[in-house]
């Protein structure tokens, strides 16, 4: 028992590493909110990006992630999931360094895309990691907490990036990634991708390195389970039967819905935002707000998912975030306009904003992917979840970039309603067409989608 409790220490240990890396993707996700400011500093850039240049700067990133995406799924099943996170962590650290030293427009779009890259994989594959890992009982949990080490992250960023020069925001990246690279080097490969290699010593091994003995135990039944796997057809079958296809449909639309209801521009964007809103709190301290924010919504969602029920979670969400996006837009509208009206309440944006990121929170921000978890078979859900997050990737691209030309064309009030609007086609979508899992076999979701 004691040896049992001593190795399962080992095995938080590694995932508190892996997280290091969610931290990392969080960072440079939020990177963009501090910065933009530092890019019109003649000190700390004598040649200025244009806001053109500015926009792709921001929003390129995804454009990496979706690249990033595409790689590490066969690569990890080639060369293992740890050199696949070494390699991430390692691109997105040199790509850090880069941001700092090399100054021109041009070099910090195209290490911005580097950074997506190496975020991307580091992202993708550490669910994988974690989740092959950790033992059935607590693989939830671990799971799970992800997200809050992707939300400390924008808080670090937020924290320490509006009190320091531009270089070190990018040197603290970099050290995040080194840490996170040197721990992944003294962490075990999976037990799985040993399996997948017929290196069924060395699952036995590692498992029971993890504490999970009953598992080590049974190596020669996952085998044959993950070869019987292997021999489906994964893309056929996610295309070919109707209850994978409608469920591929609905999840791919819900995660354009969650990248147009505005996420990736409030978050990368937040310090301007709380600028041209005219907040009568300081930008800075509100970005940290929000970020805090964030990160304590991380703690109190998953009690919301387990008490209720997805689809009605997602209608609170998705009408709450619409309804906090169309007050900040006619707020901003009138403000711009030189209301007299709306210089007595400039301190609405704030608790706007946080109730946006805490409505955005327990609906739009987790259950997309907790529903492609309980919708696809199971011989077809790693096809189906990297779909949903290559289209994920796309849309935050798509919304991220054109932020940046509607704010300049038409103002940020616009920006706000369009969000608000699709927040609206969410709710309505949700209402017709996505089925109620919870507390439902994956057997019985099949049949409510073969309907």
């Amino acid at each position: 028992m004691i040896i049992g409790v001593f190795y399962s220490a080992y095995l938080f240990i590694y995932c508190g590493v892996s997280c290091i890396g969610q931290i990392l993707f969080g960072y440079a996700a939020g990177w963009p909110s501090p910065v933009m400011p530092k890019l019109l500093d003649p000190d700390e850039f004598p040649r200025a990006p244009t806001p053109m240049q500015t926009n792709w700067i921001v929003s390129i990133i995804f454009i990496g992630c979706l690249i990033g995406t595409v790689i590490s799924g066969p690569l990890s099943n080639t060369v293992g999931r740890k050199p696949c996170l070494i390699v991430g962590g390692s691109t997105a650290s040199l790509s850090f360094l880069a941001l700092a030293l090399i100054k021109h427009p041009y070099s910090l779009m195209a290490f911005r895309l580097i950074c997506g890259v190496g975020c991307s994989m580091v992202f993708g594959v550490n669910l994988v990691y974690i989740g092959e890992i950790a033992s059935t009982e607590i693989r939830g949990m671990l799971l799970g907490s992800t997200g809050l080490f992707n939300s400390l992250g924008f808080l670090v960023v937020y924290s320490v990036g509006n009190y320091v020069p531009y270089d070190v925001i990018n040197y603290i990246g970099m050290i995040l990634g080194i840490v996170f690279v040197t721990g992944i080097l003294f962490a075990p490969e999976t037990p799985i991708y040993y399996i997948i290699r017929g290196r069924n010593e060395e699952a036995k091994a590692t498992l029971l390195a993890l504490g999970r003995k009953d598992d080590a135990e049974k190596v020669s039944e996952l085998r044959l389970e993950i070869e019987s796997n292997q021999k489906v057809k994964a893309w056929n079958t996610l295309l070919k039967v109707k209850c994978n296809r409608k469920a591929l449909v609905i999840t791919s639309l819900l995660h354009i819905f969650q990248q147009a209801s505005g996420i990736g521009a409030m978050l990368a964007y937040t310090t301007m935002i709380f600028e041209i809103s005219g907040s009568s709190i300081t930008p800075y301290i509100a970005t940290i707000i929000v970020g805090a924010v964030n990160l304590a919504a991380g703690f109190i969602t998953p009690l919301f998912v387990e008490r209720f029920g997805r689809k009605i979670l997602l209608l609170m969400s998705t009408f709450l975030t619409g309804l906090t996006l169309l007050i900040l837009a006619i707020y901003i509208y009138h403000y711009n306009t030189g209301n007299p009206a709306v210089l007595n309440i400039r301190w609405v944006p704030l608790p706007v904003y946080i109730l946006y990121c805490i409505s955005y929170s327990f609906g739009f921000g987790v259950l997309p992917a907790t529903l492609v978890g309980e919708m696809f078979q199971l011989n077809v859900r790693s096809a189906g979840s990297a779909v949903a997050l290559c289209i994920s990737w796309l849309a935050a691209f798509i919304c991220l970039s054109t932020f940046g030309y509607i704010i300049s064309g038409s103002g940020v009030h616009v920006a706000f309603a369009i969000f608000s609007a699709s927040c609206g086609l969410a709710f309505l979508f949700t209402i017709f067409f996505v089925p109620e899992t919870k507390g439902k076999s994956l057997i019985e979701v099949q049949e409510m989608l073969d309907k």
